[in-house]
């Protein structure tokens, strides 16, 4: 069964809200810094794990060479399907579905400029709208700071509020029953842990738990990413 995940979404919630005059909550300020912080990272690694299973279900690693281009690597886990991606900064690979061969998407593709990343044009995972938000629609907000200077803060969100926000929004959630998250931040205004959880109706009228963690580590300490690609599925080439 497809996971629920919030977060592919939350970049678009945030646009929503850009122009909006509404009262925030608690922490908003900083819990914004730390999602635009993330954006000026070098480098990181980005795991995803289902709190139901204990399973990783992504891994996303990247940095940023000397010529402002992005090399990464991802793994993707939904169900059975299993999803790799590689760039080194000129050309995008990808394979799914325990494919044997690496497809490529190289300069001569139409797609080309959408799939080859830099500092200013971040793969998804690498930008802050991995980490959900829509301070409109919080009800209650709780925030604990720690005398290093470090913070957790906890929002749980009005489901009413949150349905009408993100009407048409969500690809595959209908409607909420109910949504909570919490940011860990660092001393240094990062964001090292994000978790969702809640309940939601999903697009096919299925009942879905949200329950994911993402956590975040070895920040500007990614200095390499092994080269995967073993076979190019040469027909496939343009």
């Amino acid at each position: 069964m497809k996971k629920i995940i919030l977060s592919a979404a939350a970049a678009a919630i945030s646009l929503v809200f850009s122009g909006c005059i509404a009262t925030m909550p608690e922490g908003y300020d900083k819990v914004r810094a730390a999602k635009d912080k993330y954006e000026t990272l070098d480098s990181a690694r980005a795991t995803m794990t289902d709190l139901t299973t204990g399973e990783k279900i992504m891994e996303f690693s990247f940095y940023i060479n000397s010529n402002d281009e992005m090399i990464l690597s991802y793994y993707g886990k939904d169900g059975d399907n299993e999803m790799y991606a590689y760039s080194d900064g000129a050309e995008y690979f990808y394979k799914e579905n325990g494919a044997e061969l690496w497809s490529v998407i190289s300069s001569a593709d139409e797609n080309y400029i959408y799939n080859v990343y830099n500092r200013d044009y971040r793969y998804p995972y690498a930008d802050g709208g991995i980490f959900f938000l829509d301070g409109g629609s919080v009800e209650t907000a709780v925030v604990d700071e720690n005398s290093d200077g470090s913070c957790i803060i906890t929002y749980t969100y009005n489901a009413d509020k949150l349905n009408e926000s993100t009407k048409g929004i969500l690809e595959d959630v209908s409607s909420f029953a109910s949504l909570s998250t919490e940011f860990k931040i660092d001393n240094n205004g990062y964001i090292t842990a994000f978790t969702e959880t809640g309940t939601v109706t999903a697009s096919d009228g299925t009942t879905r738990e949200v329950d994911m963690k993402i956590s975040i580590d070895m920040m500007n300490e990614v200095y390499e990413i092994p080269y995967p690609v073993d076979r190019v599925d040469k027909a496939g080439q343009n």
